[in-house]
């Protein structure tokens, strides 16, 4: 199985795959998957962990490392996966949204078999008269016109360019969307799906009718703000972390500590 994991910078991609590690590779989980046999060589993942488990900001590894290869198993039917996943940084994505040729990225995509797709928590820009440049005559103050960047479009627009690119690539492909970054959403109480569309019509329009397996998944793969720890104590962490009940996933009104649901899903029948 080839899975392209997909997303813009800072959507969470590098952080998950970074838990995933930590969390199963001593197995013993009791989650739906497990690791069969490690990858040869773990500096890389092992060199991010380090700083999930100090409870620091889950930076790139600078170790050159171009594709990830998991070996695991399904422990509710025995299936056996291997599972290759490039770590492409979300500068190459943007790359495609700017119409450049990233050739790495769609001789991958030629060959996927599934999507795990990363998005933010952000919510879409509404309609107002300074975001869209739209100001009465009598106030404007005419300015020469800064150089258009890709940067200028709404982050949610650039996810359906994305799917637009994917979908032209290959077609149909199953596809797992993970929002990053719950945690912070969890007070509000919504499921995923509806979140997406009461807060990104287009964006799950666009999905509905492209894409016929989709499943969105809440995913914080840190457990919690570090910025805003309220009751979350380094001490608490810690103790969270060994019992392998820091990261999870939601539906939006749950928690399942099973950070392996969303690849699960993709790899099931």
């Amino acid at each position: 199985m080839k899975c392209l994991a997909v997303g813009l910078q800072d959507t969470g991609k590098t952080s998950y795959i970074t838990a995933f590690w930590a969390i199963e590779k001593n197995g013993n989980t009791g989650h739906k998957l497990t690791f069969e046999k490690y990858p040869s060589d773990t500096s890389y993942l092992d060199s991010m962990a380090t700083s999930w488990l100090d409870q620091a900001i889950v930076q790139r590894s600078q170790i050159n490392i171009t594709e990830l290869t998991f070996d695991l198993i399904h422990m509710g039917s025995g299936r056996q996966f291997q599972m290759t996943i490039p770590d492409f940084k979300g500068e190459r994505f943007k790359l495609i949204l700017q119409n450049e040729t990233v050739e790495e990225v769609d001789n991958w995509l030629k060959q996927a078999d599934c999507i795990l797709f990363f998005l933010s928590p952000t919510p879409e820009k509404k309609f107002n008269e300074e975001y869209y440049g739209v100001i009465p005559q009598e106030k404007q103050n005419y300015q020469p016109l800064e150089e258009f960047t890709v940067d200028a479009i709404d982050e949610w627009i650039q996810n359906i360019e994305l799917l637009k690119y994917i979908y032209e690539t290959r077609g149909d492909l199953k596809i797992a969307f993970c929002v990053s970054k719950w945690d912070k959403m969890m007070s509000k109480q919504i499921d995923v799906e509806d979140w997406i569309r009461q807060e990104h019509l287009f964006f799950y329009t666009f999905v509905k009718y492209h894409f016929d397996d989709v499943k969105y998944f809440g995913v914080s793969a840190q457990g919690l703000d570090y910025d805003h720890r309220g009751e979350m104590t380094e001490e608490k962490v810690c103790e969270l972390t060994d019992q392998k009940r820091r990261a999870y996933i939601s539906s939006g009104k749950d928690r399942d500590y099973d950070i392996t649901l969303p690849l699960s899903w993709l790899l099931e029948k």
